[in-house]
């Protein structure tokens, strides 16, 4: 029953792609000093967010999650514009819970504009200023979440419990953990 948690993790996703990926969208013909769609144009990239997957395997299994479920492109985040993700499940053998970092060029506020997060205390993680999400759906009780600011966007790290399993722990203590022990391997 993955696919509980993939639909809200998609919302999410989609929710950023409506914030970021209307922006610039025009139809009709160019205007004066503008490039027709056959014209060739330059295009240099902007920045990208971190890769989440780029975090050293030995410190993943060192915070008690799987290398081995590693999942790159969960929910297909990598379709939206200015996000990366990836995600493990749990360590233990049949896990409760999987985990999904993501990352993006966002702030915490422009996240907060999407339906699917509520924000809940703000917390210092490792010194770093984090904010505790909460669902805003009926799943809020089956995960937890948190942000943390980057210098360039946020990181955040969602904890779902996995399908019918039984809560085998606290989400939101069990997301703080991980987000202690992987904060070194994120961006400043």
């Amino acid at each position: 029953m993955r696919v509980v948690g993939g639909r809200r993790f998609a919302a999410v996703c989609a929710s950023a792609l409506v914030l970021t990926g209307c922006a610039n969208s025009t139809q009709g013909t160019p205007g004066p000093g503008e490039a027709s769609p056959l014209e060739s144009t330059t295009v240099t990239p902007g920045p990208e967010p971190f890769d989440p997957c780029t975090i050293p395997k030995s410190a993943v299994a060192a915070s008690g999650l799987d290398v081995s479920t590693e999942r790159p492109d969960f929910a297909g985040i990598t379709t939206y514009p200015g996000w990366k993700g990836c995600t493990w499940d749990g360590a233990a053998l049949n896990s409760w819970y999987y985990v999904a970092v993501l990352s993006s060029l966002e702030s915490i506020d422009e996240l907060l504009l999407s339906p699917s997060f509520v924000r809940g205390v703000d917390l210092k993680l490792s010194g770093r200023s984090a904010t505790q999400l909460s669902h805003a759906d009926e799943m809020q009780f089956l995960g937890c979440a948190v942000a943390l600011d980057t210098g360039n966007g946020l990181i955040v790290l969602d904890l779902q419990k996995k399908g019918s399993r039984d809560l085998e722990g606290e989400p939101c203590a069990e997301v703080n953990r991980h987000a202690v022990d992987l904060e070194p391997f994120f961006p400043a």
